[in-house]
């Protein structure tokens, strides 16, 4: 099948920065900014990716969706594409991007198929191309090799030649470990913080685990991701929970990053973060709530 053009919802962060490793390649990428922020149009318009104004629009025009939302919009945005898809009777790739779990990634393949559409698992590793990383993109499930066409060495899709969840499973086990250890650091910090040892904790993480205090450092920013990690720590706790393990840790860091989306410093998005602030403002702005 040959692909000209490539639907990306939406235009966040990840989003655009895909978006706009696609346009370069030479692809057609549209997107709708129907009810979307002000963020999304601008990031829409440095990439140059074209608005086509309603969610039918884009499906319509679209030969692939990608869908990249945040975790807990996903199954919502895809049984909206799916209304759009029986009433036009039209046959559609549609790649789940988001951080979800296998289990919600069999839930929206069968909408998508009961639909009319093609179905393909995805899961992004990496950091987006707005930052100058190079993402890789997971895929799974039996039509994922008709995505061959749009890997390259800016957005990396590689081909787990395997079912729906493997993709997704990947991507929630590898979260599991990374930002369920961002999850650890801020709390610890806070706490930390809130006895009045956060300056005591510091210094010793540098002189005795000097590679924990380089990681650790990471926990500046969060402020800015925390409110999409929320819906992924629960996707993950139920990735867990599925395989016989505990639940809790995930869950726990859930609580975490709803507590730093709260704070007065969680309206800040990635375009938005004080860049200047040291790390030690940033956690007293993170309990500042609880005082």
């Amino acid at each position: 099948m040959k692909i000209n053009t490539i639907g990306v919802m939406s235009m966040g962060d990840m989003g655009s920065g895909v978006a706009g490793v696609l346009k370069q390649n030479g692809f057609n990428v549209i997107t709708s900014l129907e009810n979307r922020s002000n963020d999304s149009v601008i990031r829409a318009k440095e990439n140059k990716i074209t608005d086509v104004g309603s969610l039918r629009n884009l499906v319509e025009k679209s030969d692939v969706i990608l869908s990249i939302l945040v975790p807990s919009y996903a199954l919502n945005f895809a049984e909206e594409v799916s209304s759009i898809l029986i009433d036009s009777m039209q046959k559609k790739i549609f790649v789940d991007c988001n951080a979800i779990s296998p289990n919600t990634s069999e839930t929206i393949s069968n909408i998508i198929v009961e639909s009319n559409g093609v179905f393909i698992d995805g899961g992004i590793i990496g950091g987006s191309p707005r930052s100058g990383e190079k993402p890789r993109i997971y895929i799974s499930g039996e039509y994922a090799n008709l995505l061959e066409d749009l890997n390259s060495e800016d957005v990396e899709f590689v081909n787990m030649n395997s079912g729906i969840g493997s993709a997704s499973g990947l991507k929630m086990t590898y979260a599991a470990i990374t930002k369920g250890t961002a999850a650890l650091y801020a709390a610890s910090l806070m706490t930390a913080e809130h006895f009045g040892l956060l300056e005591n904790l510091l210094d010793e993480l540098n002189y005795s685990q000097p590679k924990v205090f380089d990681s650790i450092k990471t926990v500046n920013s969060i402020s800015a991701k925390a409110f999409r990690w929320i819906g992924e720590m629960e996707e993950i706790a139920d990735t867990f929970s599925f395989s016989n393990n505990s639940e809790k840790i995930h869950q726990g860091a859930a609580e975490t990053f709803r507590k730093i989306a709260t704070s007065p410093i969680g309206h800040e998005r990635v375009d938005s973060i004080d860049k200047n602030r040291k790390i030690i403002e940033t956690i007293k702005l993170l309990n500042s709530s609880e005082k």
